[in-house]
């Protein structure tokens, strides 16, 4: 036998399965082409040594793992549609005489030929977009554009090792499934799955309760630290009670429709109801596939849009003033005073004016709130405190009547209290069995939403003076000890000046504070802070942009894979319906009538994901937006604007796909069952 006759019947076996071969090796270039991008990104030396290119290389070797975790599962899933129309293909060359060992070396050339193309392709597809992907990415994060044009070693090795292994693995799974099967087995494989299922109850319901349990947990948990936490069960009830409503749920639904006597025996409805329940149990997968990718898409798209729309939200409410400075750990007032009169005379020397100015010094404590009792108390291992994580900044009544220009009183036992974020419900409160009455909600209060990196519930108290506020910080040094807080200095300041200027202010501003901490370095709890808005913009817009970029790039990946599981699933129907419409056309059914069936068929199967993935995301939405508030981003309007967006560019998308996948499949069901 010719040496290379394996070679050329493995590459007429590709040309004639071109239709299934095509989109596979597409979509593996295009992974290929995408990992090689994240793995480039990540290696390049000139983003290492730009502002914050720190962060972006995190955020780049995130994006690696999750590419080739989804490259490994992604190819695996197709590869068994590929498998399911070939095999009554390896059966017929079983029985003309091929053993199997003979198919063996075909198939082996067949993933050389689609893998070494794959490959090549997506290095090739990777090395020429990388430039392009670098301005965007640069574009979004408002950073400078570097000159040249790298090829990264790292990411041509990283590419052809990884989908080497990957193909070889698929060659292994497939060598499998033809040396267990025989030859009959392989002719009739196709047919497979056709016995009609069970209508499996606690499937169903096991489905509806994990879906209930997961919307439950995203829609009632209030504590952001608790949702990031919660997060992750959330998406894992949801995706077990996705595949379980699919599999159990919709054949339970199918039986269903088939009782309603008036709508089953219409022509259209018949076919389409009887084929799907017949073979939902091997449809119900793919369809939960394309929904839990879909939800993937939007959920990250949508989430990572409003991150980055919202930036300049984020920024105003981490750094409400151009400038922040903090003492943690005041020593005494005439240190204070030193602080202060460094930090102006910075801000002077730099030629920068002072418009508005916020100083005052607190105690930030963390406490348990339950209504009106709050409790400073340390969380125990198996257990935690009852009530809400709450944060209380406390100042004197002196302070608060500077700063503000009042004169008002307070007893001993009363406070007055801005809500940075929580309740206004309450008449009193009790710290620890210490008793104070509410005597006034403050509104319009400057110190109020100063320091925006508050994620919890945070009230702003006034007591009475230094006593009071010494009990209370004495209370909560003796239970949290070494972790206790600190009364702490904090000054903002709006300033007028160029943005040169600013720059260089902050420049001088670090060495100044760098030479204050060296002589504090030593005790605990002392150090100064400071942060400037507009360095602060320039780091978040690196963050924020770096997020979009990859939200965009994976949805992007998980996009794809949808249009290609269903563009599979459309084919492998209309293959496995073809001769189903045949019988039904030679027995009077009409090509119109035909066509009315697919397209009820279609409709049904095609647009449940989409729908059930948008209720997905609805319910996710108050989680999302919670999660949002860990970054800062506190606007639910801006969010919701960006979700709906999102969601619509997805739905035209997908209707697209709908279009051109419909009619693929009329072509093969249809168009070939007249000739």
């Amino acid at each position: 036998m010719n040496k290379f006759f394996y070679g050329k019947l493995a590459f007429g076996n590709l040309r004639k399965n071109g239709r299934l071969y095509l989109p596979y090796i597409l979509a593996a270039v295009g992974i290929g082409a995408m990992y090689y991008i994240m793995v480039a990104l990540t290696g390049d030396k000139g983003i290492e040594k730009m502002p914050g290119g720190g962060d972006l290389k995190m955020i780049m070797g995130l994006g690696c793992v999750v590419i080739m975790i989804f490259a490994v599962i992604f190819l695996f899933y197709t590869n068994s549609f590929l498998m399911k129309r070939r095999k009554k293909e390896f059966g017929l060359f079983h029985i003309l005489g091929m053993e199997k060992k003979h198919i063996g070396k075909m198939m082996f050339w067949e993933t050389c030929m689609v893998g070494s193309l794959s490959i090549a392709g997506g290095l090739a597809g990777g090395i020429l977009l990388y430039k392009l992907v670098v301005l965007a990415l640069l574009r979004i994060t408002g950073l400078d554009v570097p000159f040249g044009f790298t090829v990264s070693g790292a990411g041509i090795a990283n590419v052809a090792v990884c989908f080497a292994i990957v193909f070889a693995m698929t060659l292994v799974y497939n060598l499998f499934q033809v040396r267990k099967a025989n030859a009959i087995e392989l002719l009739h494989s196709a047919n497979h799955g056709e016995k009609e299922p069970r209508t499996r109850w606690i499937l169903a319901l096991l489905g509806v309760a994990a879906l209930g349990i997961g919307y439950w947990i995203a829609i009632v948990t209030e504590d952001p630290v608790s949702t990031l936490l919660l997060f992750f069960v959330a998406v894992l009830l949801v995706v077990f009670g996705t595949y379980f409503l699919f599999t159990a749920g919709s054949i339970a639904v199918l039986k269903i429709m088939r009782k309603n006597t008036k709508y089953f025996y219409r022509t259209k409805h018949f076919i389409s109801v009887s084929g799907m329940i017949y073979r939902m149990k091997q449809n119900a997968v793919g369809l939960a596939n394309i929904c839990i990718l879909s939800t993937m898409v939007l959920v990250m798209v949508s989430g990572t849009v409003a991150l980055y729309a919202g930036v300049e939200d984020i920024i105003n409410n981490r750094y409400p003033k151009d400038f922040a400075l903090t003492e943690y750990g005041v020593r005494s007032e005439e240190e204070k005073e030193a602080l202060k009169g460094m930090f102006l005379q910075s801000l002077e020397e730099n030629g920068l004016a002072v418009e508005d100015s916020v100083e005052y010094t607190s105690l930030a404590v963390t406490v348990w709130k339950s209504k009106e009792v709050l409790r400073i108390e340390k969380p125990g291992a198996m257990a935690t405190p009852e009530g809400e994580i709450s944060i209380l900044e406390m100042i004197t009544l002196d302070e608060y009547n500077r700063q503000e220009n009042q004169q008002k009183e307070l007893a001993e036992d009363e406070i007055f209290v801005s809500v940075r974020q929580g309740d206004e419900n309450e008449q009193a409160y009790s710290i620890n069995g210490r008793n104070f009455r509410i005597k006034e909600y403050l509104k319009d209060f400057d110190m109020e939403g100063l320091d925006g990196n508050v994620i919890y519930d945070g009230y702003f108290v006034v007591v009475k003076d230094i006593q009071v506020l010494e009990e209370l910080n004495e209370m909560q040094r003796e239970i949290y000890g070494s972790s206790a807080s600190s009364r702490d200095y904090h000054m903002y300041a709006d300033v007028s000046g160029t943005d040169e200027q600013l720059k260089n202010c902050a420049v001088r501003l670090e060495e100044l504070v760098d030479g204050y901490n060296q002589g504090r370095a030593e005790e605990e709890h002392l150090a100064v802070r400071f942060a400037v808005k507009e360095e602060q913009r320039e780091g978040f817009m690196i963050f924020c942009g770096g997020f979009l970029f990859l939200g965009i790039f994976l949805g992007f990946v998980f996009l794809m894979a949808t249009v290609l599981i269903i563009y599979y699933k459309q084919i492998s129907e209309g293959y496995e319906d073809k001769e189903r419409f045949e019988i039904m056309q030679k027995v009077g059914m009409s090509p119109r009538e035909v066509k009315a069936a697919i397209h009820s068929q279609i409709l049904k199967v095609f647009f449940l994901p989409l729908v059930m993935a948008c209720v997905h995301l609805t319910m996710a939405f108050p989680m999302m937006n919670r999660l949002l508030l860990l970054f800062n981003m506190k606007n639910p309007g801006l969010f919701a604007a960006c979700t709906v967006s999102v969601v619509g560019i997805f739905a035209v998308i997908y209707g697209i796909v709908f279009g051109i996948t419909a009619r693929a499949y009329y072509r093969i069901v249809g168009e070939k069952s007249r000739g």
